[in-house]
């Protein structure tokens, strides 16, 4: 894996900072701790020192705000997504660098993540925006379903159902979100090799992966809350 610095501070109270990132910082960690639904202007305002119409000032309305956020992680997940592929046409590389880079973004960014995976149900139903997140997270899913099949059609994966098999796939990398800590028992490193081992297993494929992943390739979300403190998860669950 390629090596990639984190480590941002940012005081969302500092009036000299950034306004806009304080708001998405502010907000990525309010919707992720306590729920979109739960999160007032007034609960975002209090939190980065701001009034109401200082927010609105910089959003148009709490779902625009959340239908930003999401619109650029998932863009931000397709094109680093499609940077790692270029050139890759191996059915296994390709597998193995989708459960390596979704395992990463869910463990580097997790309060970002569990926005993105989890309130879709927030917005409009029919909107435009909620189209919009729809059809990107589908061009994402693409990319898995494109892997499988290609692997199944050149004989190289076994797999009885492709959809179950993306799907409880995917569900494994998410959920580093939930429970991955840097200072925990295991190095992402490892979490990733032993994902891509567990997910080579699973479709039985024929031959092992040869790509390694670039961490420096993966989407930067500069507004994931950075310190600690701030994670939603209890203590019990980050290990």
């Amino acid at each position: 894996m390629g090596d990639r610095t984190f480590g941002r501070t940012l005081d969302l109270t500092d009036r000299d900072a950034d306004a806009n990132r304080r708001i998405r910082t502010a907000a990525v960690l309010l919707f992720a701790r306590q729920g979109y639904a739960a999160t007032s202007i007034r609960d975002l305002a209090k939190a980065v020192n701001m009034t109401n119409a200082g927010i609105y000032h910089h959003v148009a309305s709490k779902e625009s705000l959340l239908a930003d956020l999401m619109r650029v992680a998932q863009q931000g997940l397709i094109d680093a997504t499609e940077r790692m592929l270029d050139d890759v046409r191996s059915p296994a590389d390709r597998l193995a660098l989708l459960i390596g880079s979704l395992t990463s973004v869910h463990a580097l960014s997790p309060m970002t993540s569990r926005v993105m995976d989890g309130e879709l149900r927030s917005l409009t139903s029919g909107s435009p925006a909620h189209d919009e997140i729809i059809a990107l997270r589908d061009a994402y899913e693409a990319h898995w379903k494109d892997a499988l099949a290609d692997g199944v059609a050149q004989n190289v994966f076994r797999v009885a159902d492709q959809k179950l098999t993306r799907l409880a796939l995917m569900s494994m990398c998410t959920g580093t979100s939930e429970w991955y800590r840097p200072d925990g028992d295991s190095t992402l490193e490892q979490v990733c090799a032993e994902f891509v081992t567990i997910g080579l297993a699973a479709v039985r494929a024929s031959a092992p992966a040869r790509a390694t992943l670039d961490l420096s390739l993966l989407p930067d979300f500069p507004w994931e809350p950075p310190h600690a403190r701030n994670d939603p998860r209890p203590d019990e669950a980050r290990r």
